[in-house]
């Protein structure tokens, strides 16, 4: 690659400053969340062979540099153990170059900050509302309460306490993906609602996941009638995630029916993740459905550089660039966002000056592609008089 040919487009790419439209909360010092997840999604025993991947090598170099200590677990853990999580959280931010971040809260983590606490970071943040964790604290607290533990019941707390949170946040959430699949049926009757909310409940509170198909299903459905009521977007976590997730049910060509029911043909659906390992089914379908948008957090800082170019090639094959938005699904350590950003700007350079290379843009259209996928696309997409500002 001639790097004197494509400068412009290298300073456009170092430069801009990001919107990081999806992402979870920080922890503090003391939680037992492991700083091996930071890079990444395995848990328990398999986190023992994470340093022998090819992200977690990239990433302990990234971060030396950062540091300005020795390239090594150790050298990073005592740099981060001398210091206060604001000191690195700080030089972690400030690197990363954003402006906001939008923050999904139901990932709960040990010890984890408030969501509000990361303007002492960024100058802007936004929260993310998870669905089935607003769900869950319904089914776990909300109807324990109540003398009538009905589906009725339920859903009056569900739509009451969904509508007055979801005013103050930027978007929904849901991870359907992981607890039934996407193969959403989106005309689930209340009388299967009904026995499967029965079922759960039979089993025990307090729930510690939903696990009935009907019963997510009749959630997710909802969900969307009350996103389209308040023109919020969905972001639905699709392809790679922790074991939990049924992979073969993460594709997201299995949200047809979702796609293809007339009620929700004007809701707003961010498939996140790059969809990895589906990115070109993600790319289809945010080229022959409006409503269908892209968002490559995660890809961006658990593969390895040519996974990841491999992933955005894939994306950019059809995806409209007027559709595709950059997050970090960084969480638990600031580092976590800075991989992401780092990476995202190196790939996307490569990624575009590559699309040059194709004949299929012109540097000038690549340069005008960086603002866009970083911010620009976000700005256009969601509702920043829901964000909160430092100051």
């Amino acid at each position: 690659m001639n790097e004197n040919k494509y400068c412009q487009l290298r300073e456009a790419v170092d430069n801009v400053v990001a919107i990081d439209a999806h992402c979870h909360n920080l922890v503090s010092k003391n939680s037992s969340v492991p700083f091996l997840s930071s890079f990444t999604l395995a848990e328990g025993a398999a986190l023992a062979d994470t340093p022998f991947t090819l992200p977690f090598k990239r990433s302990i170099r990234d971060a030396a540099e950062l540091y300005k200590v020795n390239a090594s677990l150790s050298a990073i853990e005592k740099y981060r153990n001398s210091s206060t999580l604001e000191s690195y959280g700080t030089k972690c931010f400030d690197a990363s170059k954003l402006s906001a971040i939008f923050i999904d809260d139901g990932f709960v983590l040990d010890k984890m900050l408030d969501w509000k606490e990361h303007l002492l970071f960024v100058p802007q943040v936004g929260r993310i509302l998870r669905i089935e964790f607003l769900a869950l604290k319904i089914l776990n607290q909300d109807l324990q309460q109540s003398s009538k533990q009905t589906l009725e019941e339920f859903t009056d707390l569900f739509l009451t306490q969904l509508r007055s949170t979801a005013k103050d946040v930027v978007c929904l959430k849901s991870i359907v993906a992981y607890l039934s699949g996407l193969e959403v049926n989106t005309h689930v009757t209340k009388k299967a609602a009904e026995k499967g909310l029965q079922e759960e409940l039979q089993g025990g509170i307090p729930l510690q996941i939903i696990f009935n198909k009907n019963l997510i299903d009749y959630i997710f459905t909802l969900s969307l009638g009350v996103a389209k009521e308040l023109n919020l977007p969905m972001q639905i976590h699709t392809g790679l995630g922790q074991k939990l997730l049924d992979l073969t049910k993460a594709n997201p060509l299995l949200l047809r029916g979702v796609l293809e029911d007339s009620r929700f043909s004007e809701n707003r659906f961010v498939l996140l993740h790059a969809s990895y390992p589906f990115s070109r089914e993600a790319s289809y379908l945010s080229s022959v459905y409006p409503q269908v948008y892209l968002d490559f957090g995660s890809v961006d800082s658990k593969l390895s550089i040519h996974g990841m170019k491999s992933a955005i090639k894939q994306l950019f094959e059809l995806g409209p660039l007027n559709k595709i938005m950059y997050s970090s699904d960084g969480f638990a350590f600031p580092e976590s966002y800075y991989f992401a950003s780092k990476n995202a700007r190196d790939v996307i350079y490569s990624v575009l000056s590559d699309a040059c290379d194709d004949g299929d843009l012109t540097i000038s259209e690549a340069i005008e592609a960086v603002p866009a996928i970083f911010r620009q696309n976000a700005l256009n997409f969601y509702d920043f008089s829901k964000v909160i500002k430092s100051g």
